[in-house]
Formats: structure tokens, sequence, C-alpha cells
């Protein structure tokens, strides 16, 4: 092995006098190289819910940390200006199904009507007949014939619109009762928005409005959360490119300080967080961690890659410039070396050393 002498020269006098020496040995190590990733535990699925109308929150049926099923009834809002609507459309069904009814006064009146333009209408169609049947036999005028037949196709007018007044009357008024009603359905629907449900199965990690709070259309009342926690980690954009799915992740975290989790790489999300300069990644659990706290702060490392056999050395043993300081036949020499993988205690020299090397590290 060749080894970089800088100086070319033998430095005794390098250390200060105050200074310690001690020897070391380059060793064989398994060196892992990892990115460093910070984040919070989060539920694998989790959504807000939220209100579909405004009012003030009358009632709440869960607590944090409670377990609600898909459909649950969750809170209720109240809201007068709803609930006089309601009552107001109600009221307006109540005015109007007379006026629909076929027992109504202007059915019975146009009723009256179309029958007694029938009855008209029998009599002229016989006193039609009979002058026809004389007007054919020439025993009776022209203008005595017309007078007849005008009087009865008149009368047949009569039906005719008496019926027509009568169909479009029981049509308005149905128009007008089912109106109504739509209104009545429409009022209740809104004022119904105040009840909220859950839309799916979770547990309940946070209730952002108290009894008697204002909450408006859209705005979230409480958050849930289910599946498995996942860890969702803020990686920095410059360590991305060294990111992909199913890099294995040792994570760690304060609830825990003697415990490392294992995990796996799930997810990597293509949105820059422009204030943090972090891209998101999400990792899951190789097994299921015994608590499920939302937010809880955890620290990552993402192994990116692992030699198996590496030549190290202590990062102390390291000088500006990528040397070391060895000892060979009784002279210490300043020799430059090539790092490769490192962590925070070892570096991985490839060239300039070997594993009889002794190193020099001063205190």
């Amino acid at each position: 092995m060749k080894y970089f002498i800088l100086s070319g020269l033998i430095v005794p006098g390098i250390v200060a006098c105050n200074q310690k020496q001690t020897e070391v040995k380059p060793q064989m190590k398994k060196l892992t190289t990892a990115v460093y990733a910070s984040g919070v535990l989060v539920p694998e699925d989790e959504y807000k819910v939220v209100a579909a109308t405004e009012g003030f929150l009358d009632k709440s049926m869960y607590r944090e940390g409670d377990t609600v099923s898909k459909g649950a009834f969750m809170f209720s809002l109240s809201n007068v200006n709803q609930q006089a609507q309601v009552q107001t459309a109600e009221a307006l069904v109540e005015k109007t199904r007379p006026v629909a009814s076929p027992n109504s006064p202007m059915v019975s009146e146009l009723n009256n009507r179309l029958a007694a333009a029938k009855i008209r209408l029998k009599n002229d169609s016989i006193q039609y007949v009979r002058y026809k049947a004389l007007y054919d036999q020439n025993a009776i005028s022209a203008s005595n014939y017309d007078r007849y037949k005008l009087q009865y196709e008149t009368s047949q007018r009569d039906v005719a619109t008496a019926e027509q007044q009568l169909s479009n009357q029981k049509l308005s008024s149905a128009i007008q009762l089912q109106e109504a009603n739509n209104k009545l359905q429409v009022a209740k629907a809104t004022k119904s928005n105040g009840i909220v449900k859950s839309f799916a199965d979770g547990i309940i990690y946070d209730i952002y409005k108290q009894t008697g709070d204002m909450v408006y259309a859209n705005q979230p009342i409480a958050l849930i959360g289910s599946g498995p926690m996942i860890a969702k980690l803020s990686v920095d954009e410059d360590d991305l490119g060294k990111i992909s799915v199913g890099q294995n992740v040792l994570i760690t975290m304060d609830a825990y300080p003697d415990k490392v989790f294992k995990a796996t790489i799930k997810k990597i999300y293509p949105l820059l967080n422009k204030i943090e300069q972090s891209f998101r990644v999400d990792a899951v659990f190789a097994e299921e961690i015994p608590i499920k706290l939302y937010g809880l702060n955890i620290e990552a490392n993402i192994v990116v890659s692992q030699n198996q056999a590496a030549l190290v050395v202590p990062r102390k043993a390291l000088l500006k410039g990528d040397s070391v300081m060895i000892k060979e036949d009784g002279k210490i020499t300043k020799v430059k070396v090539t790092r490769g993988a490192e962590d925070s205690d070892w570096v991985q020299i490839k060239t300039g050393l070997d594993i009889n090397s002794t190193l020099i590290v001063t205190k």
C-alpha cells in the first residue's frame, strides 16, 4: 500500500508539549451511511370533520381519545334562522295543501261550470240534431238551422274551455304544493346539516370546538385518524436524491429512549415545502408500535448504504485536508488518505492506510 507523505520529513515537533498522543489501529467495521430526518407520528389515514352549515355547537357526543364508528352522530349545531325557515316552509305547505285538494273552492267552482256546460251541450246537441233533420227536409229556413248549429258549436267550445280550465287549475295547484314541499325539504336538509356524523372508523385525536362555540360552514370541528401509526418525515431537499421507496429506516423517540424502531420508506411526496426546504417522506413500521400518540416527535436515520467490511478509523484521527498522522519505523509521518462512507464516530478509509497502520491521535 502506498502512503502519501506530504512533507517527506519526520515531524516530531508538530505536537505541543502539553498535548497527549495516543496510538490507535484501523479497524474493520460494518459502516452504515444514513440520511437524518426529523418527523412526527401520524395515523395512516386521517381526515378533518367539517360542518356543512353554520351554527352554534350545541352538543358534543365524544371526547379526544374516543373511538368512533362510521356514521356515528358526533356533533349537533343549532341555528335559529334555519329553524325559522323550516317553520315557514311547513306553514306554506299547510296553506297550499287545501288549494291543491280535489275539494278546493276553485276546483269545485270549475267542476260546476263544466257540469253546466255539459248540460247545455247535451240540450243544444238534441236541438241541433232535430233542426238539422228539418233542414234536410226543407222544413225550415237556413237561417234557423244556422242559429241552432252555432249554438251547438258554442256549447262544444264551452265544454272544452271548462275542461281545460279545470285541468290547468289542478296542475297549477299541484305545482304550488310541490314547490312548497320542495322548500320544506330544502329547509329540513339545511337544518339536518347541523347533525355532524363520522365518515370513517377511527380515533378522535383532537376536537377544535367547545360547546357554545360558533362553527362556520366548512370549518373543521375535529380530527379523526385510522389505521396504524406511520412516520411522517421531513427530508432536506439536498438529501432527496439519496432516498428511495423500500429503504430501511431506524427511528427513535423520546417516549422510548432505549428502543430503536425499524421501518421502511413507503411514499415520497413530490411537493417541496418551501418554508422548511424539505420533502415529506412516509415510513411504515415493521411492527405496530405500542403507542398511538398523534404528533409525537421522532428522529430517523434512513439507511442509504451498508458496507460489510470497511476499513475505518476514528473520526478524531482525521486531520484537515483528509490526512492522518501515522507511526512507521519509529517515525511520525503525515499521510494523505481517501475517505469513503462515514458516520458520527467512524470514517471509512479507501486508500492511504491498511489494517496494520498505527495512527497517532492527539488529544
